[in-house]
């Protein structure tokens, strides 16, 4: 429950803030999720229910995942050293994700982390060409 606040915190006071919209519609993973999206090819997904007893503070951490909106994608190699296959197992889709374990209970660096760190998955991205206009 902490971690959840946490989260749905930063993602109303920060990321709503910068164009961000909630879009649990989307179903990517199993657990429990909190995702937003805006307008590029990336979702960022908090994972709520992972690692949640790691440690006596695990609420001030949380799975933090980018996962690649288009299932099926086909991805060049040198890609998959920064994005692993994830399989949903409810839609039997395949997604590409990068996975970080973040700090959230220092909300400023937090975002800044995830925000520096989607920005430069999208430039990687579409050095490959692949972006959101990408069938």
């Amino acid at each position: 429950m902490r971690r959840e606040a946490l989260v749905t915190y930063i993602i109303n006071k920060f990321f709503l803030a910068r164009g961000f919209r909630w879009c649990n519609d989307l179903v990517i993973g199993s657990g429990y999720r909190l995702n937003i999206c805006d307008e590029s090819i990336i979702v960022i997904s908090f994972d709520l229910e992972y690692a949640s007893d790691f440690r006596d503070d695990a609420y001030t951490w949380c799975y933090v995942d980018f996962f690649i909106k288009e299932p099926g994608l086909d991805i060049d190699d040198e890609l998959k050293t920064s994005f692993t296959r994830f399989i949903d197992a409810d839609s039997r889709k395949i997604f590409w994700r990068h996975r970080e374990l973040v700090r959230i209970i220092d909300m400023d660096r937090a975002v800044e982390y995830i925000m520096r760190l989607r920005n430069e998955l999208l430039d990687l991205l579409r050095e490959h060409g692949i972006d959101s206009s990408s069938p």
